[in-house]
């Protein structure tokens, strides 16, 4: 027996867990039923999916706030705005 509750998965009962004075056919051990890992595992899956979804929305959201503001600034301040390249090479 590999497990320290093997016997008990297997039907055994062992002597020192049966009263004195009760009849082993009779006696019935409860065990508790093994821990289920599906619950917390499912919930760490949806936090972490939500926090992806959640940081590709900002990212959106301030990508295209900037690219309005860089739109608007040339209009407002009534200079144009251009952004240059560093050009390798020359």
């Amino acid at each position: 027996m590999r497990h320290p509750d093997a016997q008990l998965r297997a039907g055994h009962r062992p002597a020192h867990l049966i009263p004195p004075g009760a009849d082993p056919s009779r006696v019935v051990i409860v065990q508790a039923p093994p821990r289920s890992y599906a619950g917390p595992i499912l919930l760490t899956i949806t936090i972490t999916g939500g926090l992806v979804v959640v940081i590709i929305v900002a990212a959106i959201t301030f990508q295209m706030a900037m690219a309005a503001a860089a739109a608007a600034v040339p209009t407002v301040g009534g200079a144009g705005v251009t952004i240059r390249l560093a050009k390798k090479g020359r």
